[in-house]
């Protein structure tokens, strides 16, 4: 083998190299862009659910102390 075809083949290798790192690149971009998506997903469900846990508490104040299924039946 010649050292031109020596030359070609390392450009050739130099060449997949450049087009897998560009892929890489632009998966890592695509990855980092939907994690900080979930991020903000969850984020904006963590806010949902301490309001829907404070309405729960507030309804929960707003009944009354002992409910029919508290007390125990006129028999006992």
């Amino acid at each position: 083998m010649g050292q031109e075809d020596q030359l070609q083949r390392l450009r050739q290798q130099v060449v997949e190299l450049q087009t897998q790192v560009a892929f890489q690149e632009q998966a890592m971009t695509d990855l980092s862009e939907a994690l900080a998506s979930q991020q903000r997903d969850l984020a904006a469900i963590q806010r949902e659910w301490a309001a829907v846990k404070q309405q729960y508490a507030s309804l929960r104040e707003q009944l009354p102390a002992t409910t029919p299924a508290d007390e125990k039946p006129p028999h006992y």
